[in-house]
């Protein structure tokens, strides 16, 4: 980690090569030079504060802040009118994160240890998360890619909103459920003896 702070200095240089005017393939690199030690320090920042905290909350922001660097980015790109990018970003965000991160998490972790144990509740609640976000991700695709082009309107982009609410929706009650009824269903059947 400590190698990764000699890449910090491209921050300034960042900054005085958008004020000197140098390319935008040259400010580009130098841009994604410095988010890597900035990407480092705020993964140790949420594993920092998840000794504190516990593994809920960490997860929490490691789940929070681990996606910052897609949420600038869409949110510039958005501005600046390129949902292409935005699309492309978000796809790719949730791709790397189901394929290459659990991937390499199970790869690993077999490797390590032949028989891996996980706990059945979080796991029921992470794959019915997983399938509601690839319905999400899916349903209004298959309208954009089965209706005529001439009869996708301004309408059907509405129903791509209401979905997105509804995603949102479901990822809150998903955090309700997690930190205030699961923990407090855990505490009566402990007390009940059932677990």
């Amino acid at each position: 980690m400590k190698y990764l702070y000699i890449l910090l200095v491209f921050i300034p240089v960042t900054v005085i090569g958008k004020i000197m005017g140098f390319s935008e393939t040259a400010l580009f690199v130098c841009s994604a030079l410095a988010i890597i030690p900035l990407a480092g320090v705020m993964g140790k920042s949420t594993d920092d504060i998840a000794c504190y905290c516990g593994q809920k909350i960490g997860g929490l922001l490691n789940a929070t802040f681990g996606n910052a660097t897609e949420l600038i980015i869409a949110f510039v790109a958005m501005k600046e009118g390129m949902f292409d990018v935005v699309k492309a970003s978000l796809a790719g965000s949730v791709i790397g994160n189901i394929l290459l991160v659990l991937g390499m998490s199970m790869l690993l972790g077999g490797i390590r240890h032949k028989i891996q144990r996980f706990n059945i509740h979080s796991i029921n609640i992470t794959s019915s998360m997983l399938l509601f976000s690839v319905l999400g991700l899916g349903i209004p695709a298959i309208f954009t890619h089965a209706l005529p082009e001439s009869s996708l309107t301004t309408e059907y982009e509405g129903f791509s909103v209401i979905v997105a609410l509804l995603m949102l929706l479901v990822y809150v009650m998903q955090f309700v459920f997690t930190f205030v009824n699961h923990t407090a269903a855990r505490i009566y059947c402990l007390h009940r003896g059932n677990l």
